[in-house]
């Protein structure tokens, strides 16, 4: 409260609109979260003069909200997920295939425990997925990692199923879609194996950075993705020098 003190000299009562932008104008070249800090302590205190009546109402209102930028997306890297998924035993095939697809692929969790086996395109040199993202929208999935693509069909040929969910609970699962409770605890026993912390949504953002560091034109990650704004896509584009030196690189071959 020292930087409304510094501002103020007279009651509660007194605090106007004037007092509380002076007052975060002494904030001036933090961070976005720490004027947002500032501006929430004095909200508290400023709701807590009205309710006592020593306020007839509270200025903050009057002014706009500190806008803080969303963090940028965090992943892991390629080898601390490959650390991940080879502590995965080989007889447990279906965990095998999900959670490389996850990482893959950077499917939404609801998307992949969504997927159904009439989803699967699996023409040789083209294998897709038919995905039925957010608000219903439909897209397809190019799989290009060969190592997935062999452990989808191993997968499907230890399944025996034409039909129905491709994801589905060890026992008595005919027809019964994975639980989400289910995929996090596996996935948990397994980084925890690893030593490796990393959550389940920590694989689509490794994907997608990677992605930008290859070089993929936004527009097609955001295909990839799902994204309905460009601006989700944005978040990864902070693209390493050499990353955007090899693309640079790669056009100007291409035009010689």
């Amino acid at each position: 409260m020292r930087h409304l003190s510094a501002c103020h000299e007279g009651t509660v009562a007194t605090i106007s609109v004037d007092t509380l932008r002076a007052a975060l104008a002494r904030r001036d070249g933090r961070s976005a979260a720490s004027r947002a800090r500032t501006a929430a302590a004095l909200n508290s205190f400023l709701t807590w003069a009205v309710r006592h009546d020593l306020l007839v109402a509270n200025p903050l209102v009057k002014l706009d909200r500190v806008q803080v930028p969303e963090p940028a997306p965090r992943g892991v890297t390629r080898a601390a997920i490959d650390a991940i998924l080879a502590t995965i035993p080989r007889d447990q095939l279906r965990d095998q295939l999900l959670f490389r697809m996850l990482a893959e692929t950077g499917l939404r969790i609801s998307e992949a425990l969504q997927l159904e086996v009439d989803d699967l395109d699996l023409t040789p040199d083209d294998e897709h997925l038919h995905v039925l993202g957010k608000r219903g929208q439909r897209r397809t999935v190019l799989l290009d990692a060969p190592q997935l693509v062999r452990l989808l069909r191993r997968y499907l040929k230890a399944m025996q199923a034409r039909h129905g969910p491709l994801f589905r609970p060890l026992k008595n699962g005919d027809g019964l879609l994975l639980q989400y409770q289910t995929l996090q605890e596996r996935w948990a026993r397994y980084c925890a194996t690893a030593g490796v912390v990393c959550t389940l949504h920590q694989l689509r953002h490794s994907h997608a950075t990677a992605l930008v560091q290859a070089g993929v034109s936004l527009a097609t990650i955001r295909k990839r993705l799902g994204h309905k704004h460009i601006q989700t896509t944005l978040r990864y584009a902070e693209q390493s020098d050499t990353a955007a030196d090899a693309e640079l690189r790669a056009r100007r071959r291409h035009q010689r």
